[in-house]
């Protein structure tokens, strides 16, 4: 089971689901997070902190300033998770400690130089290999580097996917994934399996991004959308219009 499942719709619209501190490439730390985040009155935190088999820093002393914020801010649910970098070969950059560590595992295609055969194979060996919950921005990798997936090579990744349990992040800091691969995913799974991700890096994206939200639903419940779709489907279908 997917601890994604156990979720609400609404906590995946009013919560932050991707975020990163000053532990890696983000600016602030966990606490300057979780009191904006209280001001700005989110219901769920999820820091999923970029990792590799060989860290610079102490997984453990992220756990335990989340641990921290558990008690400082109850109000919020603060929760630990990791962004794992898929290999060429299809391993994940990732300790097995880490992965156990975690309550949300995202993995991601970054830097490596991959031909679509081996994206592609890599990316079905991770869905069926390893306990992973989504895919962080989805075909921002193929995007950079001009691989072009046709629909039945979408269809058969997304059906896998959809198998196993993992779910889509929906990326607001790459507006990802692109309509095409949104619309296919639907598809298949209904408006189930996707998550909301904002990519935070900063209290400003982390700010931006609640406006992006609020602007979403007050366009939602002003519009006669509301009597056709749930406000889930809107936000994740017309994300770039919060812009």
């Amino acid at each position: 089971m997917n601890f994604l499942d156990g979720i609400s719709k609404q906590e995946f619209i009013d919560g932050e689901w991707h975020i990163h501190t000053s532990y890696t490439d983000g600016k602030n730390s966990v606490e300057e997070y979780c009191k904006l985040a209280e001001e700005l009155n989110l219901t769920v935190l999820t820091f999923t902190e970029h990792v590799r088999k060989e860290l610079d820093y102490n997984f453990k002393d992220l756990i335990n300033d989340i641990e921290v914020a558990k008690e400082r801010y109850p109000r919020i649910k603060i929760r630990t998770g990791c962004e794992a970098k898929v290999l060429p070969d299809g391993e994940l950059d990732c300790s097995e400690k880490i992965l156990e560590l975690s309550d949300y595992v995202l993995f991601a295609f970054h830097s490596f130089h991959y031909d679509k055969s081996t994206y592609i194979k890599s990316l079905k060996k991770v869905i069926q290999n390893f306990h992973v919950n989504a895919w962080a921005h989805p075909g921002l990798y193929s995007k950079k580097y001009g691989i072009e997936l046709e629909d039945p090579e979408i269809e058969d990744l997304f059906g896998l996917m959809i198998e196993n349990n993992i779910y889509l992040e929906v990326n607001y800091r790459y507006s990802l994934p692109i309509k095409r691969w949104l619309d296919i995913f639907l598809k298949l799974s209904g408006d189930n399996l996707i998550v909301i991700g904002g990519d935070i890096h900063s209290l400003n994206d982390m700010r931006e991004c609640f406006i992006k939200r609020k602007k979403l639903k007050q366009l939602y419940y002003n519009s006669h959308f509301k009597e056709k779709e749930s406000l889930f489907r809107w936000v994740i279908q017309n994300y770039k219009r919060g812009d």
